[in-house]
């Protein structure tokens, strides 16, 4: 064995060694600090069921099949350039490993590649010609990126970013230099000569500027030795980088649990150990801290989101990478002062620490933490998996539950909840008085309490005078169709809704488990609901308390009962002459996939036609009004020109389809439309009118 091939041997191995140490390091020294949070799970089945099918289809499509990424088609292929590029190169480099590994890549650095020790020469060829097809769309990829990073400065997107130019210039210099070392292979005589269209053509680039077959071969060998030393820069930079979500984005979809969009966590209040909510460091749950390290901070979130699209401080993006800068600042010091020490001594070493995150930057506000609307827009976007809600109501649980830090209008909502069981604070003995004169059943009156459907009518359908004729419509399409249903009247309260996303777990907690014993306690199986929030809340987290109900959204259930031929629905008499849009509800649509179903009402009365805003079903544009921002006063900035109020923005779009008539299936969405058609002084000329309303108007 010669001088150089020894040489060659160490250096490749020093490199190899050191490359792959640190990287492994690097990604377990984050994978502890990730564990040091709360444990999280959202309730006793989670811990037992882990569900391994669901997480390797979640995996599945959205790691291997990148589903979410093609929420935009033109990104989607791009990324997915990239992506798979990747993946074929997998076999490339590790090719490339194994030569250095053994010493042959002076010699020859293919005499290990896989395909051909695997399955010949042919196959080898095949595969290398696939590299450079590949390498080329890789390229484009990357184009496309850095045109939209730095040329077109894409919302979102830092342009002063250092970390995306690193990377972006890598992963061009490894197929660059694949590209240009195959060229020179095909001139070197000492490798196979079977070159393809773009080898082929480098090949000749090669000889037009003088390389020949003595020379080729050490091109190849420069070229060779640059790709390696990439991989290796690559593999020691990635992991301490944003683009770390390389790594950490699998673990996340891998490790998501598959309890429903609309469940937020069940804090313990009896346990006196409980966190009640999140601003240390170490009290959020790991899942909020790995959330931070799959961040690619591609900004989707940003821009899908509400509040910041109409010029609030609030960025979901900001949170989740301000959560990780804080993760991987002070929970360092966190597993140091456990170290060793029994769990009463490290609860009292941490708690001498300053792990506080709220105000730690503007992310971090708590006024940007009390802009979210929960609208889910930005979970819905993200590429990696992250859900940034569910890290807001942490936060928001600590401000309310902690430290009683919360508006004055939204203190209000919760007395009034606490007192009468209604926002509005109107007395608890007049819930039932809109149904008056409609003979409907008060199950607590009635002396047949069996039904086939509770009518649960919600706060805003009880006390809101415009969304007492909702409830007084959909009453009269259910006696239409013949259905045996009542209502729990005065024994009905708040579904907790706007209490639980307010952060008051404590308060949400106890109207759940009242409203949950008066079903319970009826035998009560069934349960139909025009409003969203109180829909999801008793679907997806009555659970949590015992409650297991069929629930429906009206609009599901009206058009089952049109589809049945229970009721006969005609076309609107406007339906030629005007035009008829519908605004998705956040709490039907992106939480509960339910799109379909209002549109097929609408569609009913329209005769068939709905003009689509220009944000619609899962890209919809929330009202402003969930999240309890319902009963908060929203602030606009009036320096700022992108300033409004979110109804106003969700409210223009919708009229600048040229309806007369929007459409909504929810109370709170139906009053912030109707605010924002009023301010934009069309109320003489566009209807704004909840589902029920347009079939009742319209049935025989």
């Amino acid at each position: 064995m010669d001088i150089g091939r020894i040489l060659f041997h160490l250096l490749f191995t020093a490199f190899f060694v050191v490359a792959n140490v640190v990287f492994v390091r690097a990604i377990l020294y984050r994978l502890g600090l990730i564990f040091n949070g709360r444990p999280a799970f959202f309730n006793e089945d989670a811990k037992k069921n882990l569900n391994i099918g669901f997480r390797l289809k979640s995996f599945f499509l959205n790691v291997i099949l990148q589903k979410k990424n093609f929420r935009e088609p033109i990104r989607g292929i791009m990324h997915a350039f990239v992506f798979y590029g990747f993946i074929v190169y997998t076999i490339h480099t590790t090719s490339q490993m194994i030569a250095g590994v053994f010493g042959y890549a002076m010699e020859d650095p293919y005499q290990f590649a896989l395909p051909n020790f695997l399955f010949g020469e042919a196959a080898n060829h095949i595969y290398e010609q696939a590299v450079n097809y590949v390498s080329i769309l890789v390229l484009t990829g990357l184009g496309f990126f850095a045109w939209r990073r730095w040329i077109k400065k894409a919302k979102g997107l830092d342009v002063h970013s250092p970390a995306s130019a690193i990377v972006i210039s890598m992963i061009a210099t490894l197929m660059v230099t694949t590209l240009l070392g195959n060229g020179a292979k095909t001139v070197a005589a000492t490798y196979y000569t079977h070159a393809g269209f773009i080898d082929g053509s480098i090949g000749k680039l090669w000889e037009s500027v003088g390389v020949a077959n003595s020379s080729a071969d050490i091109v190849f060998q420069i070229m060779w030795w640059g790709h390696i030393i990439t991989v290796f820069s690559f593999m020691l930079y990635v992991p301490t980088s944003k683009h770390a979500h390389l790594i950490f984005a699998p673990f996340n979809y891998f490790l998501a649990t598959d309890t429903p969009k609309g469940q937020l966590s069940k804090l313990n209040l009896d346990d006196e150990n409980a966190v009640w909510g999140s601003n240390r460091v170490e009290d959020f749950p790991w899942p909020n801290l790995l959330d931070g390290m799959s961040c690619i901070e591609c900004g989707r979130c940003q821009v899908e989101c509400p509040a910041n699209r109409t010029g609030k401080v609030l960025n979901p993006k900001a949170i989740i990478v301000e959560l990780k800068h804080q993760m991987l600042e002070k929970m360092p010091e966190v597993a140091a002062a456990r170290a060793g020490k029994t769990p009463e001594e490290a609860a009292e070493a941490v708690a001498a620490l300053d792990t506080g995150v709220i105000n730690s930057h503007e992310g971090l506000s708590e006024e940007a933490l009390w802009g979210c609307t929960t609208c889910y827009a930005c979970v819905e976007a993200c590429p990696v998996g992250n859900n940034q809600v569910n890290a807001i109501i942490e936060m928001r649980r600590h401000l309310v539950l902690a430290e009683s830090k919360m508006s004055p209008e939204l203190q209000k909502a919760f007395t009034n909840m606490e007192n009468n069981s209604n926002p509005w604070g109107v007395g608890a003995h007049t819930r039932a008085d809109w149904a008056e004169g409609l003979n409907v059943k008060v199950l607590s009156e009635a002396e047949d309490k069996n039904v086939d459907v509770l009518y649960w009518v919600g706060c805003a359908g009880a006390f809101d005078e415009r969304n007492k004729k909702i409830s007084r419509d959909f009453v009269k399409i259910m006696q239409k169709a013949d259905v045996n249903f009542g209502i729990l009247g005065t024994e009905e309260g708040c579904s907790g809704d706007s209490a639980r996303r307010g952060g008051n777990e404590y308060l949400y907690q106890t109207l759940a488990q009242t409203n949950v014993d008066t079903i319970n306690g009826y035998g009560i199986k069934k349960i139909v609901t025009a409003c969203p929030h109180c829909y999801n809340t008793i679907k997806n987290e009555y659970p949590q308390f015992g409650g297991n109900f069929e629930v429906i959204h009206h609009s599901e259930y009206i058009n089952q009962l049109s589809k049945e031929g229970k009721i006969d629905v005609k076309v609107a008499d406007d339906a030629n002459t005007g035009k008829y849009t519908y605004h998705d509800s956040c709490y039907i649509g992106r939480y509960n996939n339910n799109y379909d179903n209002p549109r097929d009402v609408v569609k009913k009365v329209s005769g068939g036609k709905i003009e689509e805003a220009v944000d619609h079903h899962s890209k919809g544009l929330c009202c402003g009004a969930g999240g309890a921002q319902y009963w908060m006063e929203e602030h606009v900035d009036e320096s700022n020109p992108e300033s409004m109020r979110v109804n106003s923005k969700r409210t223009g779009q919708l009229l600048d389809t040229g309806a007369t008539t929007i459409a909504t299936a929810c109370p709170f969405c139906i009053t912030m439309i109707t605010d924002g058609v009023k301010a934009a002084e069309k109320i003489d000329s566009v209807k704004v009118k909840d589902i029920a309303e347009l079939v009742a108007e319209n049935i025989d």
